[in-house]
């Protein structure tokens, strides 16, 4: 058994940015508004960087945070390099450090049904999404966070939005329901050589949320009223896991909508067996 350790916040938003992929609209403009209504300064990243820009300008001017918009493509090392220098100008112009990174930014299959008759095209955009453009954000960002973490003494920590269609499969999305399997097998090894370094990871299911992507999905269309992740549920839940309180569940799944602070609070007061919400076969 994993021994729960004492559930506070460590996290001090003051002190940190929070980087949030994708963040300009849908479930990403909804975290990124939390986020910056909670106290930290938010980078939002959109593939267009006057989206992103722009999107910037709204949340800051909603919640009275501070947003900075870049323009990002994450399955483009390139890009998530020069990210990278922009994070790096936006800690020296704030005293803050990066400390939280939310992988966001996602793709699901442009039709659902057989692999097969799926669009090629499209399983590609799937995969380098949300498979190719985690891997590189963590390949390019753990330095940083893991850097961060030793300096200031207290936890960074990842949050990957992950999926139901990942830890029990889609069959109509399968690529889909792969690329978010993946993410576990990531999470595993960020916990197998990051923990020791003060890194934390989490794998999130948003639940359903009503969005423009979900809305055009037919395998939702029975959907309504309470068949919706409210966005409050989604949000709440991830600021808890960026402050901390719920560092136990680090490598580990929790959806929105099932789970919350509280209820996760009390699971985890008697410990968590090692195989507990992670993905294992045998």
């Amino acid at each position: 058994m994993t021994e729960n350790p004492t559930a506070i916040a460590t996290a001090v938003p003051a002190e940190t940015i929070a980087l949030i992929t994708g963040g300009a609209r849908g479930i990403g403009r909804h975290l990124s508004e939390a986020f910056a209504g909670a106290g930290y300064h938010v980078i939002v990243t959109a593939t267009s960087a006057s989206s992103a820009e722009d999107a910037a300008d709204e949340i800051g001017e909603a919640t009275g945070g501070a947003v900075t918009g870049v323009g990002l493509r994450t399955d483009d090392i390139a890009a998530v390099k020069a990210l990278r220098e922009s994070v790096t100008a936006v800690e020296a112009e704030t005293g803050r450090r990066l400390q939280v990174l939310v992988n966001n930014a996602g793709r699901i299959e442009s039709t659902e049904g057989p692999l097969w008759d799926a669009d090629p095209e499209s399983i590609k955009a799937v995969v380098d999404a949300n498979v190719l453009g985690v891997a590189l954000m963590v390949n390019i960002f753990a330095p940083v966070l893991i850097g961060a973490a030793s300096a200031t003494g207290r936890p960074s920590r990842i949050i990957d939005l992950n999926s139901g269609s990942g830890a029990k499969g889609t069959p109509a999305y399968a690529v889909y329901s792969a690329s978010k399997a993946a993410l576990f097998r990531i999470a595993d090894s960020v916990v197998h050589f990051g923990h020791d370094k003060g890194l934390r990871i989490f794998e999130m299911a948003p639940g359903v949320v009503e969005t423009a992507m979900t809305k055009s999905m037919p395998v939702h269309d029975f959907r309504e009223g309470d068949d919706w992740t409210s966005p409050e549920q989604v949000t709440g839940l991830a600021v808890a896991l960026a402050s901390g309180t719920l560092d136990a569940f680090t490598g580990r799944y929790v959806r929105a909508g099932a789970d919350s602070e509280e209820s996760l609070l009390a699971e985890a007061a008697d410990g968590l067996s090692d195989q507990t919400r992670r993905l294992v076969l045998g």
